[in-house]
């Protein structure tokens, strides 16, 4: 990868913290095998990175994550974390057509079902009766995980699984926002064990430094 860098722009304390979870994974070194431009985020303030012509040629929209990699251009961190597996290969990509299938739908179902209701109780944004209704929402969705979790280690892979993409894009959201608001998984073993999996593996934990939950 040294003549051929991925380029990821967002900082840490944002959704871009996905796809350098992923490439941790790998074992990459950021702005050594992998380079991270600074926008800022939402927990530390955006700079004028979103504004220039550069940043706003890969995403419109002006959202992060984006991705540059050779002529490659993505954004939506989802996607960025599930073209990295496939570039970089090895056991954390889909091995099949039904894998990568399967890693997509919960890359789906991590944004569709669970960030909006992580996301508020995260910056608690909302009425205490506003966040009591994304708590309530989440009720049947962790239920539903956990028992897709039965038996299970991880998400995609035969028997118990193996750690792939899909549960970086998920656990990047139930577990890193989970944790960050001590959320509690009890009623759900399955969950609580494979958050707990997921969220202590070594390159879960960004550079020191790095800000990656809102303060107060």
């Amino acid at each position: 990868m040294s003549d051929n860098k991925i380029i990821i722009y967002g900082h840490q304390a944002s959704r871009a913290s996905r796809p350098y979870w992923l490439l941790r994974e790998y074992g990459m070194t950021i702005n050594e095998d992998f380079v991270e431009i600074d926008t800022g985020g939402p927990v530390t303030g955006y700079n004028e990175v979103r504004d220039t012509d550069e940043f706003l040629a890969l995403n419109p929209y002006r959202r992060i994550p984006a991705m540059k990699h050779g002529d490659v251009e993505l954004y939506e961190s989802q996607a960025i974390c599930q073209y990295i597996a496939e570039y970089l290969g090895g056991l954390m990509s889909g091995q099949s057509l039904a894998e990568r299938a399967r890693i997509n739908m919960y890359g789906l179902s991590s944004i569709a079902n669970f960030e909006p209701n992580f996301l508020p109780l995260l910056f608690r944004w909302g009425t205490a009766e506003e966040l009591a209704k994304y708590q309530q929402n989440l009720q049947p969705l962790l239920t539903a995980l956990n028992t897709e979790l039965e038996g299970r280690d991880y998400l995609v892979g035969d028997a118990s699984g193996r750690f792939t993409v899909a549960d970086v894009m998920m656990a990047s959201i139930i577990g890193q926002y989970g944790r960050a608001i001590k959320f509690d998984f009890s009623p759900w073993s399955n969950v609580e064990a494979w958050v707990k999996r997921t969220t202590t593996r070594p390159a879960f934990y960004p550079p020191k430094g790095m800000q990656v939950k809102p303060q107060g």
